[in-house]
């Protein structure tokens, strides 16, 4: 799959209504930094044809699930728009899955580096993110 694709395929999975509800900011289970990563998802455009392995997207989309589905058991509803905007952080425009002010990575010679990464777990293994 190309990242092209792979953008495409995730923003299939979000409905006009969900993309209005979006857009407006309105009666979905989602916080402002995922929201607007959803709606980048949305509105970007993406021609890049490089190649992203599917196993990777899909051990990651699981890891994502499992860890929602223990941590966040009550809000459900939510674990999409997290999984949608992780994935796209991650595979599309290559940006660590975390804002900024939570997970304090840094910036430096355009690559990221974190002090909260833990190497050995899937999902950071997954981030464009380096060990700070």
């Amino acid at each position: 799959m190309t990242v092209s694709e792979l953008k495409d395929q995730l923003a299939s999975q979000i409905s006009s209504a969900e993309a209005d509800a979006l857009r407006s900011g309105r009666s979905l289970c989602i916080n402002d930094f995922n929201r607007k990563v959803c709606v980048r998802l949305l509105d970007n455009e993406c021609a890049d044809e490089t190649a992203v392995p599917a196993e990777r997207i899909e051990h990651l989309k699981k890891e994502l699930s499992d860890y929602l589905k223990q941590y966040m058991a009550d809000k459900p509803e939510g674990h999409k728009w997290i999984i949608l905007a992780c994935l796209y952080l991650t595979y599309v425009e290559r940006l660590p899955m975390h804002p900024q002010s939570e997970a304090t990575w840094i910036e430096k010679d355009g690559k990221y580096y974190c002090a909260a990464m833990v190497p050995e777990s899937i999902t950071c293994s997954s981030c464009v993110c380096e060990k700070r």
